[in-house]
């Protein structure tokens, strides 16, 4: 990365919401806040995107790690979370494009495998909970005589917050997050070359980064495509 393409400053240091506009902190010489729309701006916010949501999910395996086993309730609440916002990174958004778990485990199969090991749980049994890991059986509880006492609805589920579980899903994780942050590095020096390529007049010609709080509805809307 040559002079023209390294950061002036460490980053932003906070953001507050004026009248719409975003002020982002931590760059004293700075003016405006534009927004890029090139292919490569567009592949990053998609990276950034992946980053949070991966993030969040090393953050809270390791809170989960603390939670003390008699809280058995939290830990399987928290691992439901963890998993679906985990593996949203590689399912079908048309918004944000998936990541592919072939690219991000590529020449280690044994990863591949634990990754569709997990998936299939999130899918079959954590969201839909369809597959043969639960068992359940209405019963009918029978005196000596075959009268009949009670009725019940047994079920049984699996423990998935046992240590090896969630260090195989904490090692995918991690990896992901790592595999995703070095996509940005290779990014970040080809969008400040692409930005310094552009002339002054051209970079003050773009749109200025605005926020509008979220109307109702917002939540069925989908947003533009990154």
């Amino acid at each position: 990365m040559n002079d023209q393409q390294k950061r002036p400053y460490s980053g932003p240091t906070g953001v507050r919401i004026v009248d719409g506009h975003l002020h982002v902190e931590g760059y004293p010489d700075a003016s405006f806040v534009v927004i890029l729309k090139s292919k490569l701006a567009k592949r990053l916010e998609r990276l950034r995107l992946h980053q949070s949501a991966l993030m969040f999910c090393v953050n809270a395996l390791r809170e989960l790690g603390r939670v003390p086993a008699e809280q058995q309730m939290v830990r399987e609440a928290m691992l439901v979370g963890i998993a679906v916002k985990f593996f949203s990174c590689f399912g079908e958004n048309r918004v944000v494009g998936p990541l592919k778990a072939e690219r991000v485990f590529k020449g280690m199969p044994d990863a591949l495998d634990g990754f569709n090991y997990w998936r299939a749980i999130r899918d079959k049994h954590l969201v839909h909970n369809e597959s043969e890991m639960s068992f359940t059986a209405p019963s009918l509880v029978l005196g000596s005589l075959g009268e009949v006492q009670d009725i019940l609805s047994l079920m049984i589920m699996p423990g998935l917050t046992d240590h090896a579980h969630l260090q195989l899903l904490y090692n995918l994780v991690d990896h992901t997050a790592k595999h995703v942050e070095e996509e940005v590095l290779v990014l970040l020096p080809r969008l400040f070359a692409e930005a310094n390529s552009m002339t002054a007049e051209d970079r003050l010609a773009l749109p200025q980064v605005t926020y509008n709080v979220p109307k109702a509805g917002a939540e069925t809307r989908q947003r533009p495509r990154g």
